[in-house]
């Protein structure tokens, strides 16, 4: 297997990087990293690359809901930014992360989180199976993930959770994002993606049931929205 292992935490980690200045903060949750804080990348509003992160509340709340299904789970995490949402699965039992992102100073925050972490980073999508390895895995997807997501789900062979979390349709040139979003769904046909979870602009409203997903539940919170499906309900 071709991976590495990453050192475990350094409680003055965070403080005490060179770019620490640079980039706001922000916390996991719960598990068994709660409470260590995370970078995020500054961006304007209106950049092109402007990264939105999920505001605790939220994270709690999709955690929760989840609960008992994240032990052992692959955790995807789609539009990933810095990670805080796969980082918050792998601190509650998931065994394997995936974070696809495209946006260059997005990525170099999540390498830098991942950096915290006592976990293997892989160096392959095929390593995910990690048999001889004991520590969370997580593997770094770069590009877009329309693209990209097809092949994740045809790799992972375990239990899995996607979670989409794109631009929000009011930015320029996303307006048509969730039906995009739509679509992915529709074309899914992995037997071992049990959930997935979007989060999105409370102002737009998915179909209820959209190709092998059924939806279980939205939950408001203020300007964003998250939207579960399932598949087989």
């Amino acid at each position: 297997m071709h991976a590495r292992k990453q050192a475990k935490p350094q409680p003055s980690a965070v403080r005490s990087h060179p770019q620490a200045k640079s980039l706001k903060l922000l916390r996991v949750c719960g598990g068994k990293w709660r409470g260590l804080k995370l970078f995020v990348p500054e961006s304007k509003l209106d950049s092109s690359s402007f990264t939105r992160p999920t505001k605790s509340i939220v994270k709690e709340s999709c955690f929760n809901s989840l609960a008992g299904e994240m032990y052992g789970a692959c955790f995807i995490e789609a539009f990933a930014g810095s990670g805080s949402m796969g980082i918050e699965a792998l601190s509650r039992g998931a065994s394997v992360a995936i974070f696809c992102e495209r946006e260059t100073k997005a990525l170099e925050a999540l390498q830098k989180n991942l950096s915290l972490l006592s976990i293997t980073i892989l160096e392959s999508m095929a390593a995910h199976h990690r048999a001889s390895t004991e520590s969370p895995c997580a593997y770094i997807v770069r590009g877009d993930s329309f693209v990209s997501l097809g092949e994740i789900l045809r790799i992972c062979e375990q239990p899995s959770i996607l979670y989409l979390d794109p631009p929000f349709c009011i930015r320029q040139n996303y307006a048509d994002i969730y039906e995009k979003c739509a679509s992915l769904i529709d074309s899914i046909a992995s037997p071992n993606l049990r959930h997935i979870i979007i989060e999105h602009s409370s102002e737009y409203k998915f179909a209820d049931v959209i190709g092998d997903f059924s939806k279980s539940k939205s939950k408001r919170f203020g300007k964003s929205t998250l939207t579960y499906f399932t598949q087989g309900v």
